[in-house]
């Protein structure tokens, strides 16, 4: 497994691949996520939903995580770093807003 910054001019067509190669097939795919900010600390957003898709908005900057029932979304995205595997499987992100608060997602 590797981790790696993804460039912003990425983000578009890195999400896009990956939620057509491996979210399209039968199986459900799950995803956790937890948020920390300095002045909240941790919060548990969402546990263990299954994953519709993941895509990024260029214009309105807008980074939105499609589960079951409702979007997650994380606006003004400074920096993303993914986990993946060889096969390019994404395992885990953490997405770094502007005003400096992290989303932390796994992935399974």
């Amino acid at each position: 497994m590797k981790s790696k910054k993804i460039s912003k001019r990425q983000w578009q067509k890195y999400f896009d691949t990956f939620s057509l190669k491996y979210l399209k097939d039968e199986q459900p795919e799950y995803i956790e996520i937890q948020v920390l900010s300095e002045g909240m600390g941790a919060q548990h957003e969402i546990s263990w939903t299954p994953l519709k898709g993941i895509t990024y908005d260029s214009k309105s900057d807008i980074l939105e995580i499609q589960i079951e029932k409702l979007d997650h979304l994380i606006s003004h995205p400074e920096e993303i770093y993914v986990n993946e595997e060889d096969n390019g499987w994404l395992t885990g992100m953490m997405v770094v807003r502007r005003d400096g608060e992290k989303s932390i997602i796994d992935i399974r």
